[in-house]
């Protein structure tokens, strides 16, 4: 007959393999999950059209300024030169010169505005690249741990699956087909402990009558609370 101190053990092993597949299983996920990046990686993305959209404004800007001072070194020479007497040419040209200085110096206040724009875009670029490239550097350490970890659970799996598998090569079949129907049926926990007369595992305390049964070993007892077999160390 399969005693309970015997199913105890093999629960003890059991608890093991299922402990280190909750383990593996976790390190697969996240080493199959990629590097958690991809709101750095868009955030990026729209910072480079930004970046993109302010140089491509400040190059038209800086053209139109530069066209605009031209244009205003023309209309002082017209002013300044003496070829033009007449009042109302002149008049007409002071008005344009002054237009012109007037849209000059919009013009250098948004060249002004969209450079500093640029740095500040261009420091934010750099910054999450950089970032990017911290966050592969670290997955690439964390790869190389997981991968690690997963050779050292399955190794220790394998020597306690051969442990298990030995001890129940020796214990009763009806015996071990009880355990697992409770096991499944109790989250894994098929045997409890009985110490100072309390069930270990719902924590409630035995009758004086089945507390003797489970001490002298002979049948297999179950606690009449949560239904478990009782194991007497």
């Amino acid at each position: 007959m399969t005693s309970p101190k015997q199913l105890f053990f093999l629960q003890e092993l059991d608890l093991a393999l299922d402990k280190i597949d909750g383990q593996a299983a976790k390190a697969e996920k996240e080493a199959t999950g990629g590097v958690a990046s991809e709101a750095l990686e868009e955030a990026l993305k729209n910072e480079s059209q930004w970046l993109e959209e302010f140089q491509s404004q400040l190059k038209t800007r800086r053209v139109e300024a530069e066209t605009q001072k031209e244009r205003s070194t023309h209309l002082d020479g017209q002013l300044y030169g003496g070829a033009v007497s007449n009042p109302s040419a002149l008049e007409s040209l002071e008005q344009e010169a002054a237009n012109v200085r007037t849209q000059t110096e919009k013009l250098d206040t948004e060249v002004s505005e969209l450079s500093v724009q640029v740095e500040e875009s261009q420091t934010k670029c750099t910054d999450m690249e950089q970032q990017l490239k911290e966050n592969r550097a670290a997955w690439e350490t964390r790869q190389t741990e997981l991968t690690e970890l997963l050779a050292r659970l399955s190794s220790e799996r394998e020597g306690i699956a051969s442990q298990r598998g030995d001890l129940a090569a020796t214990l009763d079949p009806a015996g071990i087909q009880q355990y697992e129907k409770l096991r499944n049926a109790k989250g894994g926990l098929a045997v409890a402990k009985v110490e100072r007369g309390l069930c270990q595992a719902c924590r409630m305390s035995l009758p004086t009558q089945q507390q003797q049964k489970v001490r002298s070993g002979r049948t297999t007892v179950l606690c009449a609370t949560c239904g478990r077999m009782l194991f007497l160390n």
